[in-house]
């Protein structure tokens, strides 16, 4: 509850602030559009009620409850022609009915990009969250008209990633900071490199697992024309999991090498993607593994004035889960449409399936597991400060053995902005 309340006191202190074509990838100038350059600071303070079927994924019936919840999300950004920095802190309480008694979850993210010369842009990012039961996957809490971070050409996810079909069942706790840049070369050419470190852990019951990732890419790309561009680059990742009582210990390295291409289909359509075969190895201190598979992903996104759609794919050997290192085969659309001026819907539907583990966690067992979430999100302004609306979500993990029963849930809002409106 702590998070909450730090939030929710920053509130009171927030005043009103106002301020004031795909470029080639070897560009280091900033993607910002002339009218959204200024600075904008924020508070939403949001009260609602709902229904959900299964909060927290248990197995078994009886696991329904209606709830209220107050959240808070702080939003800072500042956009200038050489500087990008963005700052986000969502935090809420959810009181149940019966059953759960009061639960919280809350998420930190800060970011800061710039351009240090005509050939240099840098970055820093990092995140912390906690969560129970996944309830972060119910809400969607994506920024409007944030520049990409450099070195990429697909927008993050409207749901915060990391959950998977075995963290939604308990608290789980992630930590992530990454660091990177491009270089432009010449003209056409550009080269990124990024790095960074994750550590997660999950408390279920009895069980007790935590992982530290460190993930490495180095990418090349050149422009054919105004519209192709092709690259390649080698993604290395060293995933250490931490033994216990209930959890052994094991080092995964993985290397990926891909070749890559971005193609602008037409004004407003763009595909992204990559392809290439991992090269994974698993030692947990009594036997070494060795395989190799398919890696990649596929993005197509379209933009216009009032919407925008992402489709994406993806396929990953020996993913980090918090059971263990999985084959991952993930799918997933984005969609958010301004309906009139005051209305705003947001729809967020993916799927990751789970396969060939090598499983770390005493009690747990499964050769195949898939999770599954759809949120959608309708929100009207009811006046300069005001807004509600209705929220909609659906989760269901299948997995071997006894599944928890999917979650249903539905919500209705009232919020209330402080600072800048715009």
């Amino acid at each position: 509850m702590a998070g909450f309340a730090t939030l929710a006191a920053i509130a009171a202190q927030v005043a009103s602030q106002t301020g004031t074509a795909t470029p080639a990838p070897s560009s280091t100038d900033a993607t910002v559009p002339a009218t959204h350059l200024g600075t904008s600071t924020y508070v939403d303070l949001e009260a609602g009620a709902g229904y959900s079927s299964n909060p927290i994924m248990k197995v078994g019936g009886g696991n329904s409850a209606a709830y209220g919840r107050i959240s808070a999300h702080v939003v800072h950004t500042r956009f200038t022609e050489r500087t990008t920095t963005v700052f986000s802190g969502f935090a809420q309480g959810l009181f149940y009915t019966r059953h759960y008694g009061a639960e919280q979850s809350f998420d930190v993210n800060a970011r800061h990009d710039a351009a240090v010369n005509e050939s240099l842009r840098l970055f820093v990012d990092a995140d912390a969250s906690y969560d129970k039961g996944g309830q972060l996957d119910t809400q969607i809490l994506a920024i409007p008209n944030v520049p990409l971070l450099p070195g990429t050409a697909v927008p993050p996810t409207l749901l915060i990633p990391g959950s998977d079909f075995l963290t939604v069942t308990g608290k789980s706790y992630r930590l992530r900071a990454d660091a990177g840049g491009t270089l432009a070369l010449s003209p056409r050419d550009s080269v990124a490199l990024t790095s960074g470190v994750e550590h997660d852990v999950l408390k279920s019951g009895l069980l007790d697992t935590r992982y530290t990732s460190i993930p490495l890419s180095l990418r090349y790309d050149r422009a054919l024309s105004a519209r192709t561009t092709v690259g390649a680059r080698i993604i290395g990742q060293f995933t250490h999991y931490s033994g216990d009582v209930t959890t052994g210990s094991a080092d995964v390295r993985v290397i990926t090498p891909e070749a890559s291409a971005q193609v602008l289909l037409s004004d407003r359509l763009t595909f992204n993607g990559d392809l290439g075969v991992s090269f994974s190895t698993v030692d947990d201190g009594v036997r070494t593994r060795h395989s190799t598979g398919l890696a990649g992903d596929a993005n197509l996104c379209s933009a216009s004035e009032h919407s925008t759609l992402c489709a994406r794919a993806s396929i990953q050997q020996q993913a980090a889960t918090a059971a263990g290192p999985a084959q991952s085969i993930g799918v997933g659309v984005d969609y958010s449409l301004r309906l009139a001026e005051d209305d705003t819907l947001q729809l967020s539907v993916g799927a990751d399936h789970y396969s060939n583990p090598v499983i770390l966690v005493s009690g747990e067992s499964f050769n195949r597991a898939t999770y599954m979430r759809a949120v959608v999100n309708y929100s009207r302004r009811i006046g300069n400060r005001w807004f509600g609306g209705v929220n909609l979500s659906a989760r269901k993990v299948a997995q071997t053995g006894p599944d928890p029963d999917a979650d249903l849930g539905a919500s209705i809002f009232i919020r209330y902005r402080f600072g800048d409106v715009r």
